[in-house]
This record gives C-alpha cells, sequence and structure tokens, in this order.
C-alpha cells in the first residue's frame, strides 16, 4: 500500500512535468496562444498544489516516528498551504480566460469596438473575483485555527450589528464599488474611448472599481470618482467609432463672397490627409446684425486628426480672407445722420 502511494504521488509529478514539457513545445513550435498561457499561469501553481500533496502522502509514512506536536503542526501548515495555491490556481484561471478571450477579439477584428468593451468588462470583473477568491482564501484558511472557529458563532451572531455600522459608515465606498460594478455592465465608457470630462479632454486609460484615470492632451492624468461617470453628463467621442467632424466656424462681414470661400475651403479639404473622405461641407449657419458665420465640416478618423483639421483649416481661412478680402473682415458701421 504504502510502495502503491509513493508510485502515485511520483508517477503524478512525472505526467505533470511531461505534460507541461509538451505544451512549452506546442507553443514554440506552432506559436500557439493557450499553450503558452497555461505555461506561464498554472504551471508553479499547479507544480506547488502537487508538491503539497506530495509532502502530504509522505508524512503518512514517517508520521509514527514525529511528535504528535509536529505532526499536528506540519499536517496544518500543508493544509493551508493547500488552501493558498487553491487560491492563487483560480486567481491564474482567471488570467488565462482573460488573455484567451482577449486575444480572441484580436485576431476576429484587431479595430474592432467590441475589444475595448471586453478589456473593461473583464478588468473589473477580475478585480471583483480576484478580491472575493483573495477574502475566501484567507477566510478558510483562518478557520482551520480552533481558536477562530470557536469565536465563528459569536462573530456570526453579531455580524448583522457590524453589517449594519459598517454599511453606514463606508456609504460611500460601498456606492463606489457598485457604481465600479455598474460601469463594467452597463460600460457608459471604456478603456480607450476619447471623453470630455468637465472640459477635460482626453483617453480613458485605466477603470477600477472606484476611479478612472483620464489622460489628458497636455500629459496630465486625471483621476476621477467612478461615481461621476453615472452622475454627471460627459462627451464620449468614441461610443460607437472614432469617426470625429471636424467643425471650423468663423465670423465675416456681409460683403464676403460665400461661394468663393466654399470653393476653396472643399479643395483644402479634398487635398488634405486629414480628411476621411466621407463627408465634407460648408454653410452659412448664422446671420447677425454685423457679420454672418460660416461653418465648414469635414470627417476625420479621430479625435486628433479633428483637432489638427480644425486648426489647419481655421488658418487658412483667415489667410485667405485677408489677401483676397480684405474688406470682408468684421468690422463696426456707423451711420451719420445730417440734421438740418
Amino acid at each position: 500500500m504504502e510502495l502503491y502511494s509513493v508510485t502515485s504521488v511520483v508517477g503524478g509529478l512525472i505526467i505533470y512535468q511531461v505534460i507541461f514539457i509538451f505544451l512549452r513545445m506546442w507553443a514554440r513550435r506552432k506559436k500557439r496562444t493557450l499553450p503558452e498561457l497555461l505555461n506561464q499561469n498554472i504551471y508553479y501553481p499547479g507544480f506547488f498544489l502537487m508538491l503539497v500533496i506530495a509532502v502530504s502522502v509522505g508524512l503518512l509514512f514517517i508520521e509514527e516516528h514525529l511528535n504528535p506536536k509536529v505532526l499536528n503542526f506540519l499536517h496544518h501548515l500543508l493544509k493551508i498551504l493547500a488552501i493558498a495555491g487553491t487560491g492563487l490556481l483560480l486567481v491564474r484561471i482567471l488570467n488565462v480566460s482573460k488573455a484567451l478571450t482577449i486575444h480572441h477579439y484580436q485576431d476576429e477584428n484587431p479595430q474592432d469596438y467590441k475589444l475595448r468593451k471586453v478589456v473593461t468588462k473583464f478588468q473589473l470583473i477580475q478585480r471583483v473575483l480576484n478580491f472575493v477568491i483573495g477574502m475566501l482564501t484567507i477566510g478558510v484558511a483562518l478557520m482551520t485555527f480552533p481558536g477562530v472557529r470557536q469565536v465563528g458563532g459569536t462573530i456570526l451572531a453579531s455580524a448583522g450589528v457590524v453589517g449594519l455600522i459598517v454599511g453606514f459608515a463606508a456609504q460611500k465606498s460601498i456606492g463606489s464599488l457598485f457604481a465600479g460594478i455598474q460601469i463594467a455592465i452597463s460600460q457608459p465608457v471604456r478603456i480607450g474611448d476619447v471623453v470630455t470630462v468637465d472640459n477635460h479632454f482626453g483617453v480613458i486609460t485605466e477603470i477600477t472599481l472606484t476611479y478612472v484615470i483620464l489622460d489628458t492632451r497636455d500629459g496630465r492624468r486625471l483621476t476621477i470618482p467612478i461615481n461621476y461617470f453615472l452622475e454627471n453628463t460627459f462627451e464620449n467621442w468614441t461610443r460607437v467609432s472614432s469617426d470625429v467632424v471636424a467643425k471650423i466656424r468663423i465670423r465675416v462681414d456681409y460683403s464676403i463672397p460665400v461661394n468663393e470661400i466654399r470653393r476653396a475651403f472643399l479643395e483644402w479639404v479634398e487635398a488634405s490627409d486629414l480628411w476621411d473622405k466621407r463627408k465634407s461641407g460648408f454653410l452659412v449657419t448664422d446671420a447677425g446684425e454685423a457679420t454672418i458665420e460660416l461653418r465648414g465640416t469635414a470627417s476625420t478618423r479621430n479625435s486628433d486628426d479633428a483637432f489638427d483639421l480644425e486648426c489647419l483649416m481655421r488658418e487658412r481661412l483667415i489667410t485667405y480672407i485677408q489677401e483676397n478680402y480684405p474688406d470682408s473682415l468684421p468690422k463696426s458701421r456707423v451711420a451719420i445722420t445730417e440734421h438740418a
């Protein structure tokens, strides 16, 4: 019986090593994602659990020669190590699931906005599950101590009162936690979205359960509470796609030849590499007492191109009017009436 047990454990370790040797060879030759992910994430936690099992089986053969206190200590230690190893293995399995899902969407269409949606959702859900696994692992490990089990009944009996007190004191934190979960489900913002938040324009680079990181054009990184995106209005420029229409407004005198300005503007847009060739236009959008408003539009691939195109077209319009129609720049008129 003892020989059978030892043979089983040793055979299990050998088979485990052989499996991962083949996985490494498969990943190198075929450049497969799954074997590489399993080797990177599962090998060490699995090998650790196999060693714990091997030591536990080996301990059965020498327990007669050990002091009872030492034997109990070793059994308890191995039990805690097995619990910790199982928790780590579950966390690594989540990592593999996340990486496989993201890799699937990248292979399907690297430019698809579903990828950002999946990354955001998995990141938040993974953090929640990692937290739950960590707390359960610590809780189960603590319950292996007799002293903790004895006070467990008292703790559970007073859990209702403590829960009310903690809930009242940490209602904002709990609200932020649920807001983060709601963001993961509804996804008003995703990682990589271009947004305008309280007059700050930037890209969402990180979403946690309690805050969002916004990288602005000038290199600043703003930390915004997660609740903000559920309680306030903000602009999401890439909710459906990154396509953005550049808008150029300029006010001029009524004497401006609109058709001539329109012709020049559309020629500039068509010659620009920033235009994505979807749509463009040039219209009179307002008429005041002294001036009219001209608005040019041109579609672009993303917000950065839109900003650059707006600046470029505005500069060309101003220069063109100054050089060709200086009398059509905005001016103030004064009417002088002669009285007899």
